[in-house]
């Protein structure tokens, strides 16, 4: 998994953002890693961007292709998770006035 230099966080505090990204980077030592949603740059192609429950990629699909997930925000619940996909998208448009957002994080990858 690779977490995006501008990386995104939704509707968190200061602590429940450390407690994510900690979560995200003790991914694979950990059992369980409960309240974090990420947003991943699509994984099948199709799309711009998805959002899973982090202990969702822990599925044998997930990690067979774990060197291509690449994370660009996260968020403490689903709803917040959504919210994130519409301010991560209004973002990419102000700045660039393009909607590519696949285009927006590989740029410096």
């Amino acid at each position: 998994m690779v977490i995006d230099d501008k990386f995104y966080v939704g509707g968190a505090r200061d602590r429940q953002i450390i407690r994510m990204v900690r979560g995200i980077r003790r991914f694979h030592k950990v059992r369980y890693v409960p309240g974090v949603f990420v947003v991943t740059l699509p994984l099948f192609d199709d799309g711009i961007l998805e959002i899973y429950e982090l202990n969702e990629l822990r599925q044998k699909v997930y990690r067979d292709m774990e060197n291509s997930i690449h994370i660009v925000g996260a968020a403490p619940s689903r709803v917040q998770a959504i919210r994130l996909v519409r301010d991560i998208i209004d973002d990419i448009y102000r700045k660039t006035g393009d909607v590519d957002v696949k285009g927006f994080f590989d740029a410096e990858v």
